[in-house]
């Protein structure tokens, strides 16, 4: 941890201790949250990418410190129409998204939140969903970081030349990691030679195939079955893109990838999605357009803040707290408290008033 983040803790604990937050709560009690949550964590993924996949105890510590602090949980639709009315009533409302779609994101974070009496929106990236392979990229990048080493010898492998890497040097992880997955993208995207083709990566790199642990599908998306599953026990399923990539400035792009999500998720019998969350966080302002055009009701982004139910600004641009296991508790009690959101007020009218 930096110099920087230190004193920010440091801040932070002395702001809570004389009640600070518990200020910031009341006077930003009918302003909504949005939290955001990725995957679960079957093995040890959140050591790997703790901003990504986390502990169901990291979940349910949450939960309990938003109940024991009154926020009153709600659904993404009922929280998007009070913002449309311009009022919610509710004490310290707060909304729980999850992205992607995750195999163990059911256990670890939807399950736990439903079971709380917290409802859950989860935005699928359908393309992912509907091939049921292991997500590339972030498989390839875990096998790269779970070899432990900054030298490997590669052999054997159609995508690379036989040789030694430097790990270590960001260039040569780049194409190692560019040409593994141009590879894997040009193979029948099939769940079992998809498996077969990163256990061979994994084996040729120098990693057991038993680390790698496909069979747990720690790497996979939940499935058409399980998708109806966890909206039969209250889960809203949303759009989240098929590629699960934004199409800056292509606005024509983007209506052909929102409108095949939304029939890949109709076709399984789920209910019609109408909200919509931007793939990375990236945007750009002809989601709007778009949005209206398809019906859709909301879009949520990955910038931090809360919502003003008087003055809420677009629907189409929502933010949203990305809480992980690389945020300390003190970090997201300043967040939900709306203690940080105060702190971004500041700042913004500070840059306003400065000169040029």
């Amino acid at each position: 941890m930096d110099v920087a983040r230190y004193f920010k803790l440091g801040v932070l604990a002395g702001v809570r201790a004389v009640g600070g937050f518990a200020i910031a709560r009341w006077l930003s009690s009918h302003q909504l949250r949005i939290l955001c949550y990725h995957g679960g964590c079957i093995g040890d993924e959140r050591l790997y990418n703790p901003r990504l996949f986390c502990t169901a105890a990291h979940v349910r510590s949450r939960l309990a410190w938003l109940t024991r602090k009154s926020f009153t949980p709600m659904a993404l639709a009922d929280a998007v129409s009070g913002l449309r009315k311009g009022r919610i009533s509710e004490r310290l409302p707060v909304v729980v998204t999850i992205d992607d779609g995750w195999f163990s994101s059911r256990r670890d974070v939807i399950e736990p939140c439903l079971s709380s009496g917290y409802p859950v929106a989860l935005y699928v990236a359908t393309q992912v969903a509907k091939h049921r392979t292991p997500v590339l990229d972030v498989t390839v990048n875990y096998i790269l970081w779970r070899v432990g080493r900054n030298r490997v010898d590669i052999s054997g492998l159609p995508a690379l030349t036989s040789g030694s890497y430097d790990l270590a040097d960001a260039e040569t992880r780049q194409h190692v990691h560019d040409a593994v997955i141009g590879w894997l993208r040009g193979l029948a995207q099939q769940p079992a030679e998809i498996s077969a083709a990163l256990e061979q990566f994994a084996t040729a790199i120098g990693l057991a195939p038993d680390a790698l642990d496909l069979q747990s599908r720690r790497f996979d998306y939940l499935d058409t079955e399980e998708l109806r599953a966890i909206a039969l026990q209250g889960c809203a399923i949303e759009l989240h893109g098929h590629e699960h990539r934004y199409p800056v400035g292509q606005p024509a792009r983007l209506r052909a990838d929102i409108l095949a999500c939304r029939e890949f998720l109709t076709s399984i019998g789920l209910p019609k999605p109408l909200h919509y969350c931007y793939p990375s966080g990236e945007f750009d302002d002809h989601a709007e357009s778009v949005f209206e055009e398809l019906g859709i009701a909301s879009g949520t982004t990955c910038l931090p803040g809360l919502v003003n139910p008087k003055s809420p600004g677009s629907l189409g641009y929502l933010p949203r707290f990305l809480d992980s296991e690389s945020v300390t508790d003190l970090e997201f009690e300043a967040e939900m408290s709306g203690f940080l959101e105060f702190v971004r007020y500041l700042a913004k009218r500070g840059a306003a008033k400065a000169p040029g």
